[in-house]
This record gives structure tokens, C-alpha cells and sequence, in this order.
């Protein structure tokens, strides 16, 4: 019989049985496409997790800008970008500990680091598309150009803005920090219930940061321009995601709890949320008392 001789990947090392494992071949076919491949696995799992929920807010945004604005300010698209990172921002991080299955996922092949930045970027990335999306609606005058298709009678008017540097720099901003101090609250827990309130938390901390930096504004400038929040919200919220990126590595997975429970102290908890509530209706009116000044035509 014509015997071939082994492959040089095969032969076994110089002084040992054959028994014992052999070299493995430095260069195997598909070996320089596995990292690529991973990461193209674990982005497109996060996608169809979560591709019903895009598409949702997807759906909201072709309504709001095509219908809306025949019957109210066409403007509000712009907090769409905010309602979805509150959503967004808990689904993406607490995910699985809301289904039960986090013991399961951590035990993947796939590290907590691979894991945790595959979330970030399609939750993240997602975000930053929706908000882009509004901005150029704005931009082009989408509704506007909806009127001219039936007629046009000048029921919808453009939208004026004074300052739109500023008003583009928070639809940015803002949202994105909510988005990051929820995510990474949320991918940190061990508790359902902070799940559940990570996108309150993390929008109280958004407002927050605002207040402080619109104070500063103020006594700067004597107005609010986002020359100090915008930088600052950002940078907060890259901080945040940092934090919960290490706090994720060192996570220990908590006893699995099907039912959703009320947690120890509820009580405790039940009144920092109304402090926090309370806090969060006095900045939402200073919110909604400076900007609208901020930006209109002077």
C-alpha cells in the first residue's frame, strides 16, 4: 500500500510518542477569519435580539414625521431619540437578567468583554442612527415637504430655530447619556428591580448633569449655549460606560429568580424613587422653561 506522508501540521514533536498531542499548524484554513467571525456572530445575535424593538421605534419615527406634524409641532420628532435610549438603555444592558437566562449567557464561549462592547455598539449605534435620522428630518423639512404633496397651504410651518448648534449638540448628547448611564446600571445589577428603574435613573442623571452645566452657562455667559454640557454629558456618559464595562467583567451571577419580586427594604427604595421622582419633575420644568427661551428667535 502506498502510504503518504503525514502533513507537516501532523508530525508529531521531536522526542515524544505518538501518543502524545501534535503540532498544530500555525496557519489553518479560516484561522485569520476567526476573530472577524465572532464579532460578526455576536453583533448580528444583539441585532435580532433586539430588531423588533428598532423596527418599532423605526415605524414611530415614519409616523411622526410624515402624520404628525399635520396636527401638531413638528419638533417632537426630536425626542424620539430620548424615548428610545430610555428604553434602549435597560433592554440592552439588563436583558438578560430580566429573562433569566444571564448564568446561561455568561457560560458562552463568548467573554463578558466581546459581550458587553457587541451590546454597546449595536444598542449605541442604533441610537446615534434614530437621532441622525431626526435631525436631518429637521434638517431637510420633511413635513413641509409632506404638505407640498397635497397642497400647499402653509398648514405646516418650518420649524424656526435660533440657535441650532445647540439644539443638535442636546438631541445628541442628552439622549446618549441616558442611554450609557442606563446601560451600564443595568448591566452591573443583579436585581430586576433596578433593571426595571435604570432608565429613570439614568435620565435623572442626564437632567442633572444639565442643570449643573446650564447653571454654569448662566452665570458664564448669561445663557444657555451647551458649550459645557454637551462636552460634559458626553464625557459623563463615556465615563459610565467604562465603569460598567469593568463592573461587568467581576459580576457574579445572583440565585435566578423567575417571578419578578419586590427587593429587600422595598421601602427604602420606594422612597428614594419619590425623592428621585421629585427631582426629576423640578429639572424636567427647568428643562422645559430654558430651552424654549434658549432657542427662539431673539
Amino acid at each position: 500500500m502506498n502510504s503518504r506522508p503525514l502533513p507537516e501540521s501532523l508530525v508529531p514533536l521531536e522526542g515524544e510518542g505518538m501518543i502524545r498531542p501534535f503540532r498544530v499548524a500555525a496557519a489553518c484554513p479560516g484561522a485569520g477569519r476567526s476573530w472577524a467571525d465572532a464579532w460578526r456572530g455576536l453583533l448580528w445575535c444583539e441585532w435580532f435580539a433586539h430588531s423588533q424593538l428598532v423596527l418599532v421605534f423605526l415605524g414611530a419615527w415614519l409616523a411622526i414625521v410624515w402624520l404628525l406634524p399635520l396636527f401638531a409641532d413638528p419638533g417632537w420628532v426630536l425626542l424620539l431619540g430620548g424615548l428610545y435610549a430610555l428604553v434602549a438603555g435597560p433592554t440592552y444592558g439588563g436583558g438578560d437578567l430580566m429573562e433569566g437566562c444571564e448564568e446561561f449567557t455568561l457560560a458562552l464561549p463568548a467573554t463578558r468583554a466581546e459581550r458587553y462592547v457587541a451590546r454597546l455598539v449595536v444598542g449605541g449605534g442604533t441610537l446615534l442612527v434614530l437621532t441622525a435620522m431626526d435631525v436631518l428630518a429637521m434638517g431637510l423639512d420633511l413635513s413641509q415637504t409632506l404638505a407640498r404633496l397635497y397642497v400647499d397651504t402653509g398648514l405646516v410651518q418650518p420649524m424656526q430655530v435660533a440657535h441650532p448648534g445647540l439644539l443638535y449638540g442636546l438631541v445628541f448628547a442628552l439622549p446618549f447619556a441616558a442611554f450609557a448611564f442606563s446601560f451600564g446600571l443595568a448591566a452591573v445589577t443583579r436585581s430586576r428591580a433596578q433593571v426595571f428603574a435604570a432608565s429613570f435613573w439614568g435620565a435623572l442623571a442626564a437632567l442633572l448633569v444639565l442643570r449643573v452645566a446650564g447653571h454654569y452657562e448662566h452665570a458664564v455667559w448669561g445663557q444657555l449655549n451647551g458649550l459645557i454640557a454637551c462636552p460634559l454629558l458626553m464625557g459623563l456618559a463615556s465615563a459610565a460606560v467604562g465603569v460598567g464595562y469593568l463592573g461587568y467583567q467581576h459580576k457574579e451571577v445572583g440565585a435566578p429568580v423567575t417571578p419578578f419580586h419586590l427587593p429587600g427594604r422595598w421601602w427604602a427604595w420606594a422612597a428614594l424613587f419619590l425623592v428621585g421622582l421629585a427631582v426629576a419633575l423640578w429639572l424636567a420644568s427647568w428643562v422645559a422653561g430654558q430651552l424654549p427661551a434658549a432657542l427662539r428667535p431673539s
